[in-house]
Protein backbone atom coordinates (compact mmCIF):
# COMPACT_ATOMS: atom_id res chain seq x y z
CA UNK A 1 0.00 0.00 0.00
CA UNK A 2 1.29 3.43 -0.91
CA UNK A 3 1.80 6.21 1.96
CA UNK A 4 -0.23 9.50 2.06
CA UNK A 5 2.05 12.52 1.59
CA UNK A 6 3.00 14.64 4.61
CA UNK A 7 1.77 18.01 3.11
CA UNK A 8 -1.28 17.26 0.41
CA UNK A 9 -2.24 14.08 2.08
CA UNK A 10 -2.44 12.54 -1.24
CA UNK A 11 -1.11 8.85 -1.88
CA UNK A 12 2.50 8.63 -2.83
CA UNK A 13 3.59 6.53 -5.65
CA UNK A 14 7.47 5.38 -5.64
CA UNK A 15 8.20 7.22 -8.77
CA UNK A 16 7.84 10.66 -6.68
CA UNK A 17 8.33 9.92 -3.43
CA UNK A 18 10.71 11.46 -1.42
CA UNK A 19 11.29 9.88 2.42
CA UNK A 20 12.58 12.39 4.51
CA UNK A 21 12.02 13.36 8.20
CA UNK A 22 9.84 10.12 9.28
CA UNK A 23 7.60 10.88 6.59
CA UNK A 24 6.92 10.42 2.78
CA UNK A 25 6.26 13.27 0.35
CA UNK A 26 5.80 14.15 -3.07
CA UNK A 27 9.12 15.60 -4.82
CA UNK A 28 6.29 18.61 -5.13
CA UNK A 29 5.13 18.87 -1.85
CA UNK A 30 8.94 19.02 -0.14
CA UNK A 31 9.60 22.20 0.20
CA UNK A 32 10.59 24.77 2.76
CA UNK A 33 7.79 26.26 5.23
CA UNK A 34 8.79 29.89 4.98
CA UNK A 35 9.61 30.21 1.58
CA UNK A 36 7.83 27.57 -0.42
CA UNK A 37 11.17 27.00 -2.25
CA UNK A 38 11.23 23.25 -3.98
CA UNK A 39 13.87 21.09 -1.42
CA UNK A 40 15.84 17.75 -2.34
CA UNK A 41 17.83 15.28 -0.03
CA UNK A 42 20.91 17.51 -0.61
CA UNK A 43 19.45 21.18 0.55
CA UNK A 44 17.05 20.68 2.90
CA UNK A 45 17.19 21.67 6.72
CA UNK A 46 14.93 19.55 9.13
CA UNK A 47 13.27 21.34 12.03
CA UNK A 48 10.75 19.56 14.00
CA UNK A 49 10.24 17.19 11.58
CA UNK A 50 9.34 20.23 9.17
CA UNK A 51 11.93 20.64 6.07
CA UNK A 52 13.28 24.43 4.99
CA UNK A 53 15.75 25.96 3.12
CA UNK A 54 18.74 27.29 4.79
CA UNK A 55 17.29 30.61 4.74
CA UNK A 56 13.87 29.42 5.70
CA UNK A 57 15.87 27.49 8.85
CA UNK A 58 17.56 30.66 10.09
CA UNK A 59 14.28 32.78 9.85
CA UNK A 60 12.61 30.68 12.33
CA UNK A 61 12.78 31.04 16.19
CA UNK A 62 14.71 28.22 17.87
CA UNK A 63 13.74 27.81 21.52
CA UNK A 64 16.87 27.74 23.59
CA UNK A 65 17.44 25.81 26.77
CA UNK A 66 18.44 27.94 30.16
CA UNK A 67 20.16 26.03 32.70
CA UNK A 68 21.02 29.34 35.05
Amino acid sequence: MNPPCARCGKIVYPTEKVSCLDKNWHKGCFHCEVCKMTLNMKNYKGYDKKPYCNAGRRSIQIPHNNTN
